[in-house]
């Protein structure tokens, strides 16, 4: 009779253990596979794997809201577009919006910031490189990320000699050892990475920039499952633009970030 009291006490344990599991899948936030790659300080990936950064502490903002989990997957930015492309990944954050992206992409509204930004090209400090106008880049070799856009003249110039590259920190080394005579980028992104990676005096500015506006936009693979989450994402946008969260994050960055109006 003991023997029996004793399975039948475990078998009821089993049973309470499965439905505990069970219950815990179930109520288990959901987790949201993020593409991250390295672009300080806004999007900034870490020797141990780790990852920190504006475009992170925004969207932590928003997960809260919306009680979902974030795991990011540190990526370049190349690798990272055709993991979104292929759905392995649901989201990235800091996509400049293109045609051709919204192939695989939804745009989440609205744009998280939008600025004017400069495109500027860079060169070794020593050497004579002179770019006043656009038509003297046809001199010379020009670094980029591969998979970035940059403003629309560039990005359909096929005369040019461009070297994609799949981070700009191979940018950087290419054009200290005199591999491009040129490197193009966002001003903000470049000069930080320039002086974490110790190379600000060897490295110039050249006189040609071109300034755009810029609109920087969340993205989720078109077939990730979140799709029928974007009015959250919206909503969760909206709020913390009306409450001021966002633009106190931004701020912290140098980031003011404008109106519709202002474009």
């Amino acid at each position: 009779m003991q023997c029996l009291l004793v399975a039948a006490a475990n078998r009821a344990m089993k049973v309470l253990f499965l439905v505990y599991f069970i219950c815990g899948w179930a109520w288990a936030r959901p987790a949201i596979l993020v593409a991250y790659h390295h672009s300080p300080p806004y999007s900034v990936v870490h020797a141990d794997g780790g990852a920190s950064g504006m475009d992170l502490e925004i969207l932590q903002l928003v997960a809260a809201q919306m009680d979902i989990e974030i795991r990011t997957v540190n990526c370049p930015l190349s690798r990272c577009l055709l993991m979104m492309e292929q759905s392995q990944l649901d989201l990235m954050m800091g996509l400049l919006k293109t045609s051709e992206r919204q192939t695989f992409l939804n745009y989440i509204e609205p744009p998280y910031y939008q600025l004017r930004s400069s495109y500027s090209f860079y060169t070794r400090a020593d050497r004579n490189i002179r770019v006043e106008h656009y038509d003297d880049l046809k001199n010379y070799s020009i670094g980029l990320t591969r998979g970035a856009v940059y403003f629309p003249r560039f990005n359909q110039d096929q005369t040019l000699r461009k070297v994609p590259l799949a981070t700009e920190e191979m940018q950087i080394q290419l054009l200290l050892k005199g591999r491009v005579d040129l490197v193009i980028s966002v001003d903000s992104t470049f000069e930080y990475m320039l002086v974490s990676l110790g190379g600000a005096d060897q490295i110039r500015k050249v006189a040609y920039q071109e300034w755009l506006p810029v609109r920087s936009y969340m993205v989720l693979s078109k077939e990730s499952p979140f799709n029928e989450k974007m009015p959250e994402f919206y909503q969760a946008l909206r709020k913390l633009q009306a409450d001021g969260s966002l633009q106190a994050i931004l701020s912290r960055y140098g980031i003011e970030s404008l109106s519709d109006a202002d474009f």
